[in-house]
């Protein structure tokens, strides 16, 4: 009866065990997938490519066009925050790939009827840098980018966004 008993429970386990092996082989695919896909855009990044992303996103979030200017790529999104929309901006060193996370940056933000807002700090988080912007009318706005990023050079970056 015992015999009995560990052969059925075995039948069960060999089962149970192959199809979480399974999922562990597609857990590590899918991951060697996502490693891929960041190594193209650190590729792109290196070559000083620039991106319009055209509007496409997920969850809220809106990817702006990157801007290059002396060797460091600006890429933009705006995001839904508590209060609104946010903009966001991450910077990267073209040559290195690497991530800019010190320094100053500011943003005017162009409403559609051509009046610029004051210039506003944007705030550090997470490598980087964000602001809120209030985009209440239909139209083209533009975002005005002042840095001086860790290199102690002043660049200016220029986004653009339809709001439909």
């Amino acid at each position: 009866m015992k015999k009995l008993l560990i052969l059925a429970l075995l039948a069960l386990l060999v089962p149970a065990s192959a199809m979480a092996m399974k999922g562990m082989e597609h857990k590590k695919e899918g991951m060697k997938m996502g490693q891929e896909g960041m190594k193209m855009g650190q590729e792109g990044m290196k070559k000083g490519m620039k991106m319009d992303h055209g509007g496409m996103g997920m969850d809220g979030v809106i990817l702006l066009q990157d801007d290059v200017v002396d060797g460091v790529k600006a890429a933009a999104h705006l995001m839904d925050g508590k209060k609104g929309k946010m903009l966001m901006l991450m910077f990267t060193d073209v040559e290195s790939g690497s991530m800019i996370s010190k320094g100053r940056v500011a943003v005017k933000v162009e409403d559609p009827n051509e009046k610029i807002g004051e210039a506003q700090k944007m705030k550090k988080s997470k490598g980087m840098f964000g602001a809120p912007v209030k985009l209440d009318k239909k139209g083209e706005y533009h975002f005005k980018v002042g840095t001086k990023l860790a290199d102690g050079e002043k660049r200016s970056f220029h986004f653009h966004y339809e709001n439909k």
